[in-house]
């Protein structure tokens, strides 16, 4: 008699592990469907928020989806800085010593940048002592850009 009572939950209690299994999975399978995810949040990213994060791919996308990359956008706290900052993309790049995201926006942006914001990104690089950003700048400096760093300023802290 006891016997008959404890084999029912026993199978039980052994295929617990796969209907947990198999209920965490289909759960997976609906977030996948519904744009979400169980295990993590996924913030998307604006176009300087990218260049912070040193990624390529999603650089390029944005500015073939027509993204300004002259234009300043928030980057939140903690990616970049402790701060909060406003930066451009090109910005980011110099901030976080990229050289190559800084080569990939230049060669990508629709139009060069103008004097006055060429001059001003070559002084951000000089003040923070990349020479690979400078290299790369140098490249797309137009005609009547000068070299004249006085009253630029970081734009982070």
């Amino acid at each position: 008699m006891v016997r008959r009572l404890i084999e029912p939950w026993l199978a039980l209690v052994v295929a617990m592990p796969g209907i947990a299994l198999a209920a965490w999975t289909v759960g997976l399978l609906i977030g996948a469907v519904s744009g979400s995810h169980l295990l993590w949040r996924v913030d998307p990213v604006n176009l300087s928020e990218a260049a912070a994060l040193r990624d390529q791919a999603t650089v390029v996308q944005l500015i073939r989806q027509g993204e300004d990359p002259y234009l300043r956008r928030d980057v939140r706290a903690d990616l970049l800085f402790n701060d909060r900052a406003e930066l451009t993309p090109i910005e980011a790049a110099i901030a976080a010593g990229r050289s190559e995201i800084a080569e990939i926006i230049l060669f990508s942006a629709r139009t060069p940048p103008d004097a006055a914001t060429w001059t001003r990104l070559r002084c951000l690089s000089d003040l923070e002592g990349d020479k690979d950003i400078n290299v790369v700048l140098d490249r797309y400096r137009p005609e009547s850009a000068t070299l004249s760093c006085t009253g630029v300023t970081r734009p982070w802290k």
